[in-house]
């Protein structure tokens, strides 16, 4: 006797197996996203801790001490560019002819997605020259609504290692001056993005080559803020303020200390006294390499000491209520301890902790929110 199988059950065996496959498959693919949501929310629960941060950081100085020890002694021998305050002053002092920047349209890859701006590249040349010859032409992103000078400007400055990945976070700050009339000028640091020399990452050669090049690298970066900061006030009446992170932060600081060029500014997660970092056991490797350079730390405390914020001046233009500060409780590179010292001495008193370290403090809505509620005290303070 011939079974004869109808279509129904002819159609069940033949894709029976399949189906099983797919629901396993299914069933898999529902595992994995669970997992990496769970992953996901525990990085992001692990992000405000201490231990997570503190460890973050730890690691950042870890890698800059790596990537000192790519740096090359100078044939001649170490040379140091300045040994104390007044002499980093008089080698950054904006000297000769104003400052005529070259415009050009600004590259796909640095425009924010804003119909309402003209996006724009300033680029100059350096007054200092280093090593590599493509840090010497200093460069600036312009967001402007209209003529620049029209309305308020905020100098917004960077802190090492930033790169293209960097710059969108970077947009969630730069926004909150856009969106309340102000024009950013976005200021590119000696080695970074495309002032980076071939064969590098963005910021490396800030540290990878000789120790005197380093060190001229801290200067280039402040003479270019001095003499943009003065052209951006003499672009019109309105107000110029500054947004600085990190070595941004303690680079705008100490043009403020010396210069009448800005009227408010925001220190982000500031480095107010970088002979800290120069003590940290991560690094050893930048105090065996001055040891073979013919070095010292004496010799270092005291050049990185040109830039300690606890012994330099107050401002004279810049009133300290019109100075804000918003820093990591969590951070290894700019000490709370050492920021609200800095802030006591100066008179500061607009201070916003938030629980980041340095290397996250980037990624926190708060940090944000309080830059936003502050630039509008600023801007409204100053009749804006």
């Amino acid at each position: 006797m011939v079974l004869e199988t109808s279509p129904t059950m002819a159609s069940k065996a033949r894709h029976g197996p399949r189906r099983r496959i797919a629901k396993r498959a299914a069933i898999a693919l529902g595992a994995l996203v669970g997992l990496v949501l769970v992953a996901a929310a525990a990085l992001w629960l692990a992000a405000g801790t201490r231990w997570f941060n503190e460890r973050m950081d730890s690691r950042a100085l870890a890698f800059m001490a790596r990537t000192v020890e790519r740096g090359r002694p100078d044939p001649a021998g170490l040379r140091l560019p300045y040994r104390d305050a007044r002499e980093l002053e008089a080698l950054t002092r904006p000297a000769g002819a104003p400052l005529a920047p070259r415009v050009a349209p600004m590259p796909v890859s640095r425009r924010l997605k804003r119909a309402d701006l003209t996006q724009e590249v300033l680029s100059f040349p350096s007054a200092i020259a280093l090593a590599h010859p493509e840090a010497n032409t200093a460069s600036a992103y312009v967001y402007r609504h209209g003529r620049l000078g029209d309305r308020p400007i905020v100098l917004w400055v960077p802190g090492l290692f930033v790169s293209n990945l960097a710059l969108s976070p970077i947009s969630w700050f730069t926004r909150q001056a856009l969106d309340r009339g102000a024009d950013v000028v976005l200021y590119v640091p000696p080695y970074h993005l495309e002032r980076t020399p071939p064969g590098y990452h963005s910021g490396e050669a800030f540290f990878a080559t000789s120790l005197g090049d380093h060190l001229s690298a801290f200067a280039q970066e402040l003479s270019d803020l001095r003499r943009l900061a003065a052209w951006l006030r003499a672009q019109g009446g309105g107000p110029v303020g500054g947004f600085g992170a990190s070595l941004g932060a303690l680079e705008l600081l100490r043009l403020a200390s010396w210069d009448d060029s800005l009227d408010f500014l925001t220190a982000f997660i500031p480095v107010v006294r970088p002979t800290d970092l120069i003590e940290r056991p991560e690094s050893e490797p930048m105090r065996l390499r001055l040891a073979r350079e013919g070095g010292s730390l004496e010799d270092m405390r005291q050049v990185y000491g040109a830039f300690d914020l606890m012994v330099a001046d107050r401002p004279r233009r810049l009133a300290p209520a019109r100075i804000s500060v918003i820093y990591g409780r969590y951070d290894l590179i700019g000490l709370p301890a050492t920021v609200e010292a800095w802030a006591r001495r100066w008179g500061v008193t607009r201070l916003y902790p938030f629980q980041r370290g340095h290397t996250l403090s980037l990624f926190h809505r708060r940090a944000h929110e309080d830059y936003g509620r502050v630039l509008e005290e600023d801007l409204r303070a100053l009749g804006r």
